[in-house]
């Protein structure tokens, strides 16, 4: 089988530069990226089993193959291929792997495990045996065949296993709108449809790209589970802005210059981005694509400056744990090849202008040279609020609970509650308010145990097998999509002020139903109560304390009702 081999670099053509006057960029921040991902590189190798002699030889599922604590490979960890393919055929400074021959074994070792781990069909799992994970196979197959294109394989058999998971991506979708995963499966098919001159998946790859464009609203943001999150607007950003570069599609350059108009909204003033405001509450960043835009775009130099000054300053969000940091290890060492080294001079940021709020997204922004407030109308309230550089709090609601031992949150994202937005108040010193009140909803804290382990994996083994989406949906419903409405309403109003203090919240808490009585109760500071794979990780600001309103207990348990107010 001839396969065809494009260049590696993603760099856009001369037609695409702006004629806004142009600056220089910093090369000493560009190193953060690569400094950050390479220091990841000898804990990626380790995850691998590296030994030919074993079944599981080429797996980078460490639970899977060394710890024998699962009981089937995940598939998601098989996008390690594509860092180390990155490192393997680019001569970096400090990249002490480059053309090492048992490097390019293991990148081959990996993408033979996968062929082998496959289901017949080309789909793969992720969280549980005959899952067919959507998401795992757009992230593996998209690593997949750009480690092919980088190390020029053509071997039959990794080859046809590409070729299959792509023909079952084009058939199947998945339960629950997630925009970055069609964006990626855009991106997948365009790159299996170079590698193997097939035009049925280049015809498919347009076909995911018009459905993904279809699911950007007015406002910029893509669909995230029915809301914006910017977190995963940059992965949606990212693949876009790959394939803008490699099919040259200038219809791509409306849609992306929303985007990222709508993300530098949520680059915070400490080079932080995203968090507990958005529909999903992730930090996740990826710089590539906003690299591959900053020579024409100031305002993805912004976020893409803005995020190497976190690396910096180590004020970005840290997705450390086995899971989580491959995704972004092969999307810095990208970011840091196609760095761009100039800007457009004048920023597209909208300080010192008045506050904004996004309709559809329920987001009320507000930005300027001395301070940045978002709340999120849509998850109750959510608020972020810095003044200069400085995070004054971070507030993800009300979380109770009840005398007879349920959890009760407030965070929970819904465009059905009631807003009403109030005018600015001069004479106050009212910038911005707005009053968004609606049920609590009853949430379960709730980990697997062998039982319900046992159970999921004899259903799927069974039964489960030939209804994935039915199970998915079942589960997307328990742990993502469900709400259990409360006899509990919250009516919180957030009042944006000049001057000291710059921030207000008032939160009215009733009891609506005679027999509901309350425990504890407190305001929660990085509180993530659906399930969330980027959830949970660590950045500066969940060193914000949680506020305990246990003083406030028996007044509300006695009165049904008690008003809080609270302002930085």
């Amino acid at each position: 089988m001839t396969i065809a081999h494009t260049a590696p670099s993603f760099r856009t053509s001369s037609e695409l530069r702006t004629s806004s006057p142009l600056r220089a960029r910093s090369p000493q921040l560009r190193d953060h990226y690569l400094t950050t991902a390479l220091a990841d590189i000898p804990r990626l190798i380790g995850s691998l089993d590296r030994n030919p002699f074993r079944a599981t030889h080429g797996s980078f599922d460490r639970q899977f193959w060394h710890y024998r604590t699962a009981a089937f490979p995940s598939e998601m960890y098989q996008e390690a291929v594509l860092p180390l393919a990155l490192i393997y055929t680019h001569e970096l400074p400090g990249n002490r792997w480059h053309r090492a021959p048992r490097l390019r074994e293991w990148i081959v070792a990996g993408l033979q495990f996968s062929a082998r781990a496959a289901h017949a069909d080309g789909s793969c799992d992720d969280y549980y045996p005959y899952e067919r994970a959507l998401g795992a196979a757009v992230f593996s197959l998209n690593a997949a065949a750009e480690a092919c294109r980088l190390l020029a394989i053509n071997d039959r058999a990794i080859v046809e296993s590409l070729r299959k998971r792509a023909a079952w991506i084009i058939e199947h979708g998945e339960s629950g709108t997630l925009a970055n995963h069609h964006a990626l499966a855009a991106l997948a098919l365009e790159r299996v449809a170079r590698l193997t001159g097939d035009e049925q998946f280049r015809v498919a790859s347009r076909r995911k790209l018009g459905q993904v464009l279809g699911w950007q609203s007015d406002e910029g943001w893509f669909n995230e589970y029915g809301g914006a999150d910017p977190g995963y607007q940059t992965v949606t950003i990212d693949c876009l802005a790959k394939l803008r570069a490699l099919t040259g599609d200038t219809l791509l350059d409306e849609p992306l210059q929303r985007a990222v108009t709508f993300a530098r909204r949520f680059l915070h003033p400490d080079g932080s981005y995203g968090g507990e405001y958005g529909s999903r509450g992730t930090y996740h960043f990826y710089p590539h694509g906003c690299e591959l835009l900053a020579h024409r775009s100031a305002a993805a130099a912004d976020l893409a400056d803005g995020f190497l000054a976190s690396l910096a300053a180590g004020r970005q969000a840290y997705f450390a744990d086995d899971r989580m940091y491959v995704h972004r290890l092969g999307n810095l060492l990208e970011a840091y090849l196609d760095w761009s080294p100039d800007r457009p001079e004048i920023a597209a940021g909208d300080e010192g202008v008045e506050p904004t709020y996004l309709p559809h997204a329920q987001l009320l922004v507000d930005r300027t040279a001395q301070r940045h407030t978002v709340v999120s109308a849509a998850r109750g309230g959510v608020v972020k609020h810095f003044v200069g550089d400085r995070l004054l709090t971070t507030d993800t609601g009300l979380v109770l609970e009840t005398t007879d031992g349920r959890a009760a949150v407030s965070q929970l994202h819904d465009l059905t509650r009631d807003v009403q937005r109030l005018s600015a108040d001069p004479a106050t010193g009212t910038r911005a308010a707005i009053t968004v009140t609606g049920p609590l909803n009853f949430v379960k804290f709730e980990t697997a145990t062998p039982l319900k382990q046992a159970v999921l994996h004899l259903g799927m083994i069974t039964v489960g097998r030939w209804c994935r989406d039915l199970v998915r949906r079942v589960l997307q419903r328990r742990v993502i999509t469900g709400r259990r409405r409360t006899p509990v309403t919250l009516s919180r109003t957030v009042e944006l002020l000049d001057g000291t203090p710059s921030l207000r919240i008032t939160d009215r808490i009733t009891l609506d139903e005679p027999h509901i009585m309350v425990r504890r109760m407190s305001i929660s500071s990085d509180l993530e109560a659906a399930y969330v794979a980027a959830s949970g990780v660590y950045q500066d600001s969940v060193l914000q304390s949680w506020t305990s309103l246990d003083e406030h207990v028996a007044t509300l348990n006695r009165d049904r009702h008690v008003t809080v107010v609270r302002q930085w």
